[in-house]
């Protein structure tokens, strides 16, 4: 955590003795898998994200990120309303950080009724590319299937993206705020809960809301983005020194196409 924290303040400091102070950054992508990152980490990771000016994807995959992150990540998919991917598969969130974290991902982008939205909501849903390519697959969240459907329950519009031909990173059939691909498949018991686990199952609450209050859906339209997109290159970062980017790049983008491959089988 300790390198991560020093690694993303070199990197902000190396833009800004490069660039006017106040400046967005101009990362595209964000990719810090397989680094063992924790709270600490992540909440620096983030803390670059959200000065990025068109950020798309951020890659936390395969590191040691427990519950204890779910606020930093939640406050990156309530700022930053352009991104289109978030991989955080193969961590240790339970079903109440990652309840936290879709709920947070739904508010950012402006929940529906569960059912399809409007024909003239869907045609600007698809035009903004607004449903966000979300990856929770192998944390410790017990009891998947009773956790989305607290989340259905919640009119939290989210989509499984089971329709590999008409769902996919950049597009869904039914234009929903929220893709949960592969979300059943995790490293928890996902039976019904026995006496010694039962207290640990998690009830999916929404905590932005008053105490006592009923839950309702957030507005419908969300809130413009203040960013603008860039249609230059794609910009990444990441925690390995400036020789060896390349070399990580690539070995992580193998590695998050070899576990797609293989969920799809």
């Amino acid at each position: 955590d300790e390198d991560a924290e020093a690694v993303c303040q070199k990197k902000v400091a190396l833009h800004r003795k490069k660039h006017s102070e106040g400046e967005w950054l101009e990362y595209q992508e964000i990719d810090v898998s397989q680094n063992r990152l924790a709270q600490r980490g992540c909440k620096a990771v983030v803390g670059v994200a959200l000065q990025c000016s068109d950020l798309r994807v951020v890659k936390l995959f395969k590191n040691d990120l427990t519950d204890q992150a779910a606020p930093s990540i939640c406050r990156l998919l309530e700022e930053c309303l352009e991104l289109e991917q978030l991989h955080l598969s193969y961590n240790q969130l339970t079903g109440q950080g990652a309840s936290e974290i879709i709920l947070a991902a739904s508010r950012g982008r402006g929940s529906g009724a569960p059912r399809p939205p409007a024909l003239e909501q869907r045609r600007e849903r698809r035009e903004r590319g607004i449903t966000l390519w979300l990856r929770l697959e192998h944390n410790r969240i017990k009891r998947s299937t009773k956790l989305l459907e607290d989340l259905w329950e919640k009119r939290v519009d989210f989509c499984e993206a089971r329709d590999a031909q008409r769902c996919g990173p950049r597009v869904c059939k039914r234009c929903a705020l929220v893709h949960l691909p592969y979300f059943s498949k995790q490293d928890a018991d996902d039976g019904a809960a026995s006496p010694e686990t039962a207290a640990e199952v998690v009830e999916v609450v929404d905590t932005s809301a008053p105490s006592g209050s009923t839950p309702s859906a957030p507005s419908r339209e969300p809130a413009a983005p203040v960013r603008q997109r860039s249609k230059g290159a794609m910009a990444v970062v990441s925690l390995e020194d400036e020789e060896d980017e390349e070399d990580k790049d690539e070995e992580a983008e193998e590695d998050e196409e070899d576990e797609e491959d293989e969920e799809d089988e």
